[in-house]
């Protein structure tokens, strides 16, 4: 083979997967070196067997179609490949067993395998185009009818198979029996709209199966890279995927770790919230372990290879994925349920008409007409078109009309703590001064100007909190960045040391005391020093959302349980439960991602529907195994790819938004079922004694099909409500002290009334002071009694931070 034998050889690519393969056409999963991938593009395309090659580097997918007259075997081609895996040809026949590969084949690339119009209606349109012109253009009315039968093909398959497998008559008898009745009667124009409308349903509830926007949901082919190979003293790049058990490879900032490991040498700071949902970065030095997915962000590392591939927690995690259930995406048969049931009565009341009425055929085939499965095949599956469009502009793409279905009935909602009901990353909030005569922006400023330049999250807390306050970073005189451990640097002449208790203990000075207050509990207390004393402790944390508390009172409202989920150590997790309110049973504490998973399909075992919420790729087991599955449009590629519904806005309280969605749109399909039922079960039990003509019987249930349509229409109106605001009342605190910041106001739910809530300039005119006094007051613990004493009417109030408002405090 040309690609194969010949000089140019291609290196630094990998095929990985096969994907699809037929006669003449295989889709492969390519993976190394992404700069390798336009060679291997030119390559494929010279060899003189090919005929057109594709490749979509977004996807990581290659497409290769060969010429007629080539007599190639895909696989035994494609294995020629230099770059191809030893174990290319077990991969090769998983997708033609697993329905998880067959639906990303379905869905995953719709300009290679599917059109435009869904080919099962172009027969069904085509037969009642001639219907409709049977009688101008004097065509043989057996030679349309035969056309008609052959367009309803599909019905007469689905009840062969419901007699064949289900052992049963279902309503595709019912419709295929009154379809063949009025074609040989000689009465076109109903039987070529009965299976019009039908099969345009059918194709519309095929629209509604998971839309998947793209193939890259393998973690592993994500983190294949080159890396430094350590090989007797010298460095030696190779791509990932040729690692073995005992190699040694170097790392340095910026790099993403691609195999389980053990540091040999070198300390650094890991980002580790993907993988362990741990917002604050983890400092590793000799000996400690690292995962594939974690990023060094600070340091020098060598680590010694332990696991690679299938067999690094990554890979487990992608195993544990694959081998989740795989369930049909469209919306379920609602309609055929519902109709079945009607099915043996239609038949016996129109036997009873066929002998009531002397043998008259036509009579009891117009009969057969006035079943529920037409009306409710067109509006059920509009409702969720519907309702997935709607989604979109209130900050939802749910991807399926099963996830939207399933999301009426959903009992448990499982929540991953980090970056999920937490921002995901350290803010600071709180600032205790300990001694000293600096007042806390003068503090604030020190610390800024120390810690500006780092990429650390707690560093870039510190800046963002100086930037809140209005304090402009100094320039350093000098810099000395202790990796572990903090920053000592020269300010203005006063000697700075901002960092851990390692970092003071290091300087022979004693960490303060840290705070016992219970709000405090999470946070990660970081000393500021100043000329050799400890004059501040700085406390940042992974802050909660706005709207996390709200919502978690809106679901036990609706006597739905939310459990949350974290790898954080019990004391901690149960710390953040008490703020968000949930109950100390629906906590679960040092959480792996296998546990994770665990939980959701044990409580699925119990008979509950489960959602999980989560936005990490340790998240990720948990969601495939829920009956709904929930990200963010910030969260990681793999969470946002494996979930059901992505909250586009990256508010979680959308989740509510999402459910309230589902629950209108499924009162819509019930309101439906009565709007196209009680026309057709009425015209049915007076036609068993009175005569209907075809075309009375044809305009009642294809007329009750269109108004059940334009009532699953209204879905589009749907507006999202937002939960009751919360209201912010101060604890009571001690009066403060030169060594202690009193602790900042709660927020708590408030359901019962909104509170009054004014802009700073109308509250600084109200006071009849200067506004930026409110502004510089509202950070101390007496804001709200200092307030107080300047309304006129003695109202407290206080700041709100998601409205960028004032509240009155309400009794």
């Amino acid at each position: 083979m040309p690609v194969a034998k010949g000089s140019s050889v291609v290196t630094g690519y990998t095929v990985e997967q096969v994907l699809h393969h037929g006669p003449k056409r295989v889709r492969f999963r390519v993976g190394g070196s992404t700069n390798s991938w336009p060679k291997l593009q030119q390559a494929l395309s010279q060899a003189s067997e090919v005929k057109h090659v594709r490749l979509n580097s977004v996807a990581g997918c290659c497409v290769v179609e060969f010429d007629q007259q080539a007599g190639v075997d895909p696989l035994q081609w494609l294995k020629q490949l230099p770059g191809a895996l030893p174990a290319l040809e077990q991969l090769a026949e998983k997708p033609a067993n697993k329905p998880a590969a067959k639906q990303a084949e379905n869905s995953g690339n719709g300009e290679d395998d599917e059109s435009f119009v869904p080919s099962r209606i172009i027969l069904p349109v085509s037969s009642l185009a001639l219907a409709l012109l049977a009688g101008p253009l004097a065509l043989p009315p057996l030679a349309v009818a035969g056309f008609i039968l052959v367009s309803a093909h599909l019905s007469f398959k689905r009840a062969w198979q419901g007699l064949k497998e289900e052992r049963k008559i279902n309503v595709d008898f019912l419709d295929a029996l009154a379809v063949t009745l009025h074609s040989l009667e000689g009465f076109l124009l109903g039987p070529a709209m009965m299976i019009t409308m039908i099969e345009g349903g059918e194709a519309v509830r095929d629209a509604t199966q998971r839309i998947a926007h793209s193939a890259n949901t393998d973690l592993l082919a994500s983190l294949q890279t080159d890396v430094r190979l350590l090989v007797d003293g010298a460095e030696v790049i190779v791509p990932s995927t040729s690692l073995q058990i005992g190699d040694r490879i170097a790392l340095f900032p910026g790099d993403q770790i691609p195999v389980d490991g053990r540091i040999e040498s070198g300390e650094g700071s890991l980002d580790v919230v993907k993988l362990t949902g741990e917002s604050v970065p983890r400092h590793a030095g000799p000996g400690d372990e690292v995962l594939a997915g974690f990023i060094l962000l600070e340091g020098n590392l060598v680590v010694e290879t332990q696991a690679v591939g299938e067999a690094t927690r990554v890979g487990q995690i992608t195993a544990m994925i694959e081998s989740a259930p795989v369930y049909d995406t469209r919306v379920g048969n609602v309609a055929g349920k519902v109709a079945n049931r009607f099915v043996l009565p239609t038949l016996a009341l129109a036997g009873l008409s066929l002998l009531l009425s002397g043998g008259n055929v036509a009579q009891a085939a117009s009969l057969l007409m006035f079943d529920l499965g037409t009306g409710l095949r067109v509006s059920v599956p509009t409702a969720i078109m519907a309702a997935l469009t709607r989604a979109g502009s209130q900050g939802l793409l749910i991807r399926s009309g099963r996830s939207l279905e399933q999301l009426v009935d959903i009992d448990v909602v499982v929540f991953d703590k980090t970056g999920t009901l937490t921002q995901g990353h350290p803010s600071v909030v709180h600032v205790e001064v300990v001694s000293g005569a600096h007042s806390i922006n003068k503090l604030m400023q020190l610390a800024a100007s120390a810690e500006q330049g780092l990429n650390h999250p707690v560093a870039e807390a510190i800046v963002k909190h100086a930037e809140h306050l209005g304090v402009q970073a100094d320039a350093c005189e000098a810099w000395d960045y202790r990796i572990g451990r903090g920053v000592a640097a020269t300010i203005a002449g006063h000697q700075v040391l901002v960092g851990n208790a390692k970092l003071l203990r290091e300087e022979q000075l004693e960490p303060a005391t840290p705070s016992v207050d219970p709000e405090l509990e999470t946070a990660t207390p970081v000393y500021l020093a100043v000329d050799g004393k400890v004059v501040a402790v700085i406390y940042a944390a992974d802050a909660l959302r706005p709207d996390s508390q709200a919502m978690v009172a809106e679901l036990h409202r609706r006597g739905i349980q939310a459990h949350m989920l974290t790898g954080d150590v019990s004391s901690v997790a149960h710390a953040v439960a008490k703020r968000l309110g949930l109950r100390p049973e629906e906590v679960h504490a040092d959480a792996l991602p296998d546990e994770k998973a665990r939980l959701v399909q044990e409580l699925s075992l119990q008979g509950h529907k489960v959602a999980f919420v989560g936005d990490g790729i340790n998240d990720s087991a948990a969601l495939a195994y829920a009956d709904v599955s929930i990200s963010f449009a910030s969260g990681s590629d793999l969470a946002r790819e494996t979930a059901d519904i992505v909250l586009t806005n990256d508010k979680v309280s959308d989740l509510i938004v999402a459910q309230d969605l589902a629950r209108e749109t499924f009162g819509l399909v019930k309101q439906n079922i009565g709007i196209v039922g009680v026309p057709n079960l009425s015209a049915l039990l007076l036609g068993t004694f009175l005569p209907v003509s075809p075309i009375a019987a044809v305009v009642l249930n294809n007329g009750s099909a269109l108004v059940a349509a334009a009532n699953a229409m209204r879905v589009l109106g749907f507006k999202g409500k937002q939960l009751a605001p919360a209201k912010v009342t101060a604890t009571p605190a001690p009066a403060p002290t030169p060594a202690s910041e009193p602790a900042a106001p709660v927020i708590e739910t408030q359901e019962q009334q909104q509170p009054e809530a004014i802009s700073l300039s109308a509250l600084s005119k109200r006071l009849g002071v200067a506004h930026q006094s409110i502004t510089a007051r509202r950070k101390r613990g007496d804001f709200g009694s200092w307030i107080q004493s300047l309304d006129p009417a003695g109202y407290a109030w206080s700041y709100c931070h998601r409205s960028n408002s004032y509240l009155r405090a309400t009794a």
